[in-house]
């Protein structure tokens, strides 16, 4: 689980490790329609800042599905309300196309998946049960993205008690995300195979520029 506040920088974090990793993997942004998760996977593709991506998008088609290929690995669902059951037929759909389950899950975001009514907080821990049935199901590491209180304070990033509807139990890891300037903040708030400090003051810094959808690592020596 990744999460943090609206804004901090979720979906670029996601967007880049299903970039980098380079495995069959399942997209469902939820809160992201397809023209802008384009142009942000162009940017961060060609180092081109959105602005100048988003006019090659709309003037130059060949332009535009050359740098997207490098993605092809990536299978997209833009259903803005998904159910459980959506999710699963997508599942099904990836593996008929790949003959494969998908071997990296991304649920973008959390609060999007839609349920049959009740309490909101309980039907998210409900969600986060039947994730975790398909992840044993597709051996498939599902990613999920989270938000957090924004009434609590980020030193800069959030502690576990912020996250949303209490659903800090089933994933095996939790980071929290906070930025300083053109640097993101990575707390591991929970991990059960490492290191982890619930209070997000083990922090790993990536080097952040929204604009141009770049993300790093930042050097020892840097």
């Amino acid at each position: 689980m990744l999460a943090g506040t609206p804004g901090v920088g979720k979906s670029t974090l996601a967007l880049a490790l299903a970039l980098r990793m380079k495995v069959p993997s399942l997209y469902v942004s939820a809160d992201t329609n397809a023209h802008t998760m384009a142009m942000r996977l162009a940017s961060m593709i060609s180092g081109k800042n959105q602005s100048d991506v988003e006019a090659l998008m709309n003037t130059d088609a060949g332009w535009t599905k050359a740098v997207l290929h490098k993605s092809s690995h990536i299978v997209w669902s833009f259903e803005s309300s998904p159910t459980l059951q959506d999710i699963d037929e997508e599942v099904q759909a990836f593996e008929e196309l790949w003959g494969c389950p998908p071997v990296a899950i991304f649920v973008d975001n959390l609060m999007d998946i839609a349920t049959d009514g009740g309490e909101e907080f309980a039907s998210m821990r409900a969600i986060m049960k039947e994730l975790k049935y398909l992840a044993r199901a597709t051996n498939a590491a599902i990613i999920i993205l989270h938000h957090t209180s924004e009434a609590v304070m980020g030193n800069p990033c959030q502690p576990r008690s912020a996250l949303q509807g209490k659903v800090a139990q089933l994933p095996a890891l939790i980071c929290t995300l906070g930025v300083v300037g053109t640097s993101m903040a990575v707390a591991p708030v929970k991990n059960r195979y490492g290191r982890a400090d619930a209070n997000a003051n083990l922090n790993c810094w990536l080097s952040f520029n929204p604009e141009y959808m770049f993300m790093d690592d930042i050097p020892e020596n840097g």
